[in-house]
């Protein structure tokens, strides 16, 4: 299994730094007035019947908020909200001065307020929402870097209270609740991690695309990792669930298969083990441990005669495969690395193994290496360089 690099540190390019934006320019209908704040309430299209007219009150809280008196812009475009809630020029203003106060929870639900009642502001908001994540979840790396884990899960969470659509805070979320041994909370957002990148449109942005990349591979590493501490704590059907789940968004991904049959194995689920050890045994085809799993996966379920075969098989394979790893270090290229055992194939006789190799969205490449087959009981160690420039986070394989 391939650990985790640890959390993603950048900030998305689309985040927008600086002080608050100009207003829009959106034609419509109903236009905000000229008044003593230049460009602080949105030019927008509303449903009919929708006051976008800003009240006086909230006119002086713009330029309370525009002078950086805060808690007076908040105090006036609260007034201004009680007084005319259904105006969402009004809810739009209190989103913004409870945004510069530091109240996220207030400032999302003043912005979806006024987007409920003229959906027109969601594109005069999204800048406003960009900057407030990226305050709060700086704010969460920030206290991270200090080892404050209980100020940095505040502030993701914050971050995730401004936008759901982002996967970075609820990656860096799992990584904390791992790190923790909060193994469903970890589970929980590893899985929301993969599921949010699965859900986002392709980027133009080469840098872009290989971080996304690389998030989901340690995603996917993170739920590895919380599936092997809950099949060493012996909670073998929690483990289970996290391998299976794994396996259904990464199909080829061998280390899920292999301790998804071991969990299996462990609760004797027998014949539910059956196509799953054989996948095991598709996708590394020497190893004797996968071999030996599907052969009792058939012999506990009374079908003594696949067992037979499997067993003879077993018996008559070339060598034996175990100990692979990919290995992927900071600096210099990656590497396969594995070791052969003699079994069937005389002594010193070649042994072709095929790589495929398999990352986040697929096949990577292939790579071959011929092996001299050791003495029956003996070992020689192998290895593959992996496919340049490429994110490798599995492998399968065949011979002859």
């Amino acid at each position: 299994m391939r650990l985790q690099r640890g959390l993603i540190f950048a900030l998305g390019a689309s985040v927008v730094a600086g002080a608050c934006a100009s207003a829009g320019t959106t034609a419509g209908a109903s236009a905000a007035p000229g008044g003593a704040v230049a460009g602080a309430f949105p030019t927008v299209t509303c449903p009919a019947g929708v006051s976008v007219t800003p009240s006086a009150a909230a006119q002086t809280a713009a330029k309370s908020l525009l002078l950086n008196r805060t808690q007076d812009a908040v105090t006036g475009a609260q007034a201004a909200v009680t007084a005319e809630e259904a105006n969402p020029q009004h809810q739009y203003l209190l989103g913004r001065a409870q945004a510069a106060a530091g109240n996220v929870e207030g400032a999302v639900a003043a912005w979806n307020r006024a987007v409920q009642l003229c959906p027109a502001f969601s594109s005069e908001i999204a800048a406003d929402r960009d900057r407030l994540w990226a305050t709060a979840f700086q704010a969460g790396m920030d206290a991270y870097q200090k080892n404050d884990t209980a100020a940095a899960v505040a502030a993701w969470q914050r971050a995730n209270m401004v936008s759901s659509a982002r996967p970075d805070a609820t990656f860096n979320l799992g990584v904390v609740y791992w790190q923790r041994g909060d193994i469903p909370r970890a589970t929980q957002a590893y899985r929301q991690t993969l599921e949010i990148l699965g859900k986002l449109p392709a980027d133009t942005s080469a840098a872009e695309m290989a971080q996304r990349a690389e998030m989901r591979q340690n995603a996917y590493s993170g739920l590895l990792g919380a599936g092997a501490r809950s099949f060493q704590s012996e909670q073998y059907d929690t483990a289970a669930s996290i391998f299976r789940y794994i396996t259904t968004a990464d199909p080829n991904n061998r280390d899920a298969w292999y301790n998804y049959a071991l969990a299996m194995y462990k609760m004797q689920r027998w014949t539910d083990l059956i196509p799953v050890a054989q996948r095991v045994a598709t996708i590394d085809p020497l190893n004797q441990n996968a071999q030996i799993i599907l052969f009792n996966a058939f012999k506990e379920s009374k079908q003594n005669e696949q067992a037979l075969k499997v067993l003879t098989n077993v018996d008559a394979l070339p060598v034996y495969v175990d100990e692979v790893r990919i290995e992927t270090p900071e600096s210099g290229p990656g590497r396969l690395t594995g070791k052969v055992t003699g079994n069937k194939a005389a002594a010193g006789a070649p042994v072709n193994l095929t790589f495929t190799f398999w990352g986040p969205s697929g096949n990577v490449g292939t790579q071959s290496v011929t092996v001299n087959a050791p003495a029956k009981g003996a070992s020689a160690n192998f290895q593959v360089p992996l496919p340049q420039g490429a994110t490798v986070s599995s492998f399968s394989y065949t011979y002859r």
